[in-house]
């Protein structure tokens, strides 16, 4: 039978396929001629039980096939197992250990490599090295287990069994739908904490920040505490004063109300007239600024005449030329003697010229402090201008808080015009004078400008107020007449 050249090179592809695949097999997964290849490395275990363990068992590092387990040898005190490993996969020498364990229920043992630190030296480095027996760790055998077990179930007591198993029976009889309910309820539980885990996580994280806090700031968290003890120390004994101020306090509140209520209509008006002291306090600043620093002094020395031994001691000193006059800026003037007293037009373009810090008695207005300068009070323009009393009057009431305040005032709103009328003022303007007639029992407060003698009454017109106020001399403080003059009446 004669065979075509197609046949004959399908026949030589398959057998040379089936020759690569036969070696690369065994290269790789038996390892035949790995050692004369240079892929493998030799480590070896020192175990005092072989554990189960076979050759060609796998051996893993840090769970990844590395190798496979050779030949096993008898020593004195134990066994000795060789470790193939793949060249590649660096394991470090110093702290690494070698355990046998299961792979599954059916007992498939195998070595795992577990390292105990990241840099070398490693394994695949100078002569074989020899895992010490004191790294290594043996699964319990399959006899222990048994033992173990058949101990523990004769330990129990079959009566008791018995028993917990009726009690479990009657415990879950007929409540399947509510367990399945449970356990999906608990899918869902599980399938929600699976979703929020990066929450959860940065919960955890920021935990650990808040807990190195409350560690960092110990000390003073114990001092508050401590402080805080204290003061419930301190409430608990004032118990007894603390609850009768707060007994008080609805009575004083009460009281309050009453003041406020009674206050209501005048209040306001006292507040508004005393926008006037307020703005006469604040141009006379400099000057209460001065007077303020300048009493404690006077007064301190007051005090130096008199050192307590019944004498009084006094003193006369003449301070002339000191500082000397200003010249500077008076040379074109002619010096006028005391002895000339007749009338001389004033020179008004001379003045000092020295500078302020002159030694000298420097004046001049030129020279006068910038921060005295203040203004003067100003009166609310127009015919609004005055604060006066309230439309309708302005009368305390003797309510006792419980609304017959309110009553009475509807009622007094009534006759509001024809009080309001009374209160009012009549003016009479003699030789110049103005003299203002106030009614009996009756207080009015009004705006007065004291540079100009301008008051603006409550009924809104202005009035020439001079600055003798009628017959009594009170001069700069003639102002002060406005409000005490009815009470003269």
């Amino acid at each position: 039978m004669i065979l075509s050249r197609g046949i004959i090179l399908q026949l030589i592809t398959f057998a040379v396929i089936t020759v690569v695949g036969v070696a690369v097999v065994s290269v790789n997964y038996i390892g035949v001629g790995r050692g004369l290849l240079g892929r493998e490395y030799v480590a070896y275990v020192d175990l005092t039980d072989s554990g189960g363990v076979f050759s060609n068992a796998e051996v893993t590092y840090r769970g990844v096939p590395v190798g496979r387990v050779g030949p096993i040898e008898l020593t004195e005190t134990g066994i000795r197992v060789k470790l193939e490993l793949r060249r590649g996969e660096r394991i470090p020498r110093e702290g690494t250990k070698a355990v046998v364990a299961n792979r599954s229920a059916v007992g498939e043992q195998y070595i795992d490599l577990v390292p105990g630190r990241k840099s070398g030296p490693y394994l695949d480095e100078g002569d074989p090295y020899t895992i010490p027996r004191d790294r290594t760790t043996l699964p319990v055998s399959t006899a222990d287990l048994l033992r173990n077990v058949d101990a523990l179930v004769g330990s129990v007591n079959t009566e008791d069994l018995g028993i917990i198993v009726d009690e479990l029976n009657r415990a879950f009889s007929g409540s399947a739908e509510d367990l399945q309910s449970l356990l999906d309820d608990t899918d869902r539980i599980l399938e929600t904490a699976d979703q929020a885990y990066p929450d959860t996580k940065r919960l955890l994280d920021n935990s650990m920040t808040v807990l190195d806090t409350q560690r960092g700031q110990a000390a003073n968290i114990r001092g508050f505490a401590r402080n805080l003890n204290e003061l419930t120390t301190s409430l608990r004994n004032d118990d007894p004063a603390l609850r009768r101020t707060i007994d008080s306090v609805p009575g004083a509140v009460d009281e309050t109300h009453k003041a406020i209520h009674q206050l209501a209509p005048t209040l306001p008006v006292l507040l508004a007239n005393l926008t006037t002291t307020g703005q006469v306090i604040s141009s006379r600043k400099a000057g209460l600024r001065s007077l303020f620093i300048l009493y404690p002094v006077t007064i301190a020395g007051a005090f130096t005449v008199t050192p307590g031994d019944g004498t009084q001691h006094l003193g006369l000193a003449l301070n002339i030329d000191s500082p000397p006059p200003c010249t500077e800026g008076y040379e074109q003037v002619k010096r006028r003697w005391p002895q000339h007293t007749a009338k001389k037009k004033p020179r008004l373009d001379a003045g000092c010229k020295a500078p302020k810090n002159s030694s000298t008695a420097v004046r001049g207005p030129r020279n006068f402090p910038a921060d005295a300068i203040a203004p003067y009070p100003q009166v609310p323009p127009g015919a609004t201008a005055g604060a006066g009393f309230p439309e309708g009057g302005a009368y305390a009431e003797d309510g006792d808080g419980d609304g017959d305040g309110n009553a009475n005032a509807k009622a007094k709103a009534k006759d509001g015009d024809a009080k309001a009328k009374a209160a009012a003022p009549t003016a009479q303007l003699a030789n110049g004078n103005l003299y203002l007639s106030y009614p009996a029992n009756s207080v009015e407060f009004a705006g007065y400008d004291p540079t100009t003698g301008a008051v603006y009454g409550p009924d809104g017109k202005r009035y020439a107020m001079p600055r003798t106020a009628g017959t009594r001399e009170l001069g700069d403080s003639s102002w002060k007449w406005l409000m005490l003059g009815p009470l003269s009446q």
